[in-house]
């Protein structure tokens, strides 16, 4: 998938720890070379990145963290059970994209960062499916059709997957 020649909003290296502390960890290097390459954006017309540097409340990091986090301990106090943790707890999950269809991706943040994993959380739905293998090696095996959430439709990736940036 061809990066945008010149990345809308994406983060400057040195504005990395900056970011990473106002979270309250690392992340993944994997995420950061992503976001610092592609910026903002949409792959394939249908899955967004959460980007730090976005001005748009949809994708950016920050705004997405609490605001998935708190709709999933919403949950938790009405009673339904989650499979997993919710971050800071230890193997806690901390999201990191969301589709056209809302459904949600998360890193499963055990161990250090770069050997989170990803979980794929279905639209209003308790289904949850887990691959064990980092941001990078996850959109690659996607885009390549190698595996197939099944939380994702059939047309999702195309032939000839893009990045289109976004705001």
């Amino acid at each position: 998938m061809t990066p945008p020649s010149g990345p809308n909003e994406a983060p400057q290296q040195h504005e990395w720890p900056q970011i990473e502390a106002q979270l309250g960890n690392s992340l993944p290097a994997d995420y950061k070379d992503f976001v610092s390459l592609y910026g903002t954006g949409k792959i394939d017309n249908f899955l967004w990145i959460f980007n730090p540097s976005s001005r748009n409340e949809n994708v950016d990091l920050a705004m997405q963290f609490r605001t998935q986090l708190s709709a999933l301990s919403e949950l938790q106090a009405c009673g339904e059970v989650l499979p997993y943790k919710l971050f800071p707890e230890p193997d806690g999950i901390f999201p990191f994209a969301i589709t056209d269809n809302g459904d949600v991706l998360y890193w499963k943040t055990s161990g250090s960062p770069d050997t989170w994993t990803v979980l794929v959380n279905e639209a209003r739905s308790p289904d949850w499916e887990e691959f064990d293998m980092g941001m990078a090696e996850f959109l690659s095996k996607v885009l390549s059709r190698q595996i197939h959430p099944s939380a994702f439709p059939n047309v999702f990736p195309s032939s000839a997957p893009a990045f289109v940036r976004g705001h």
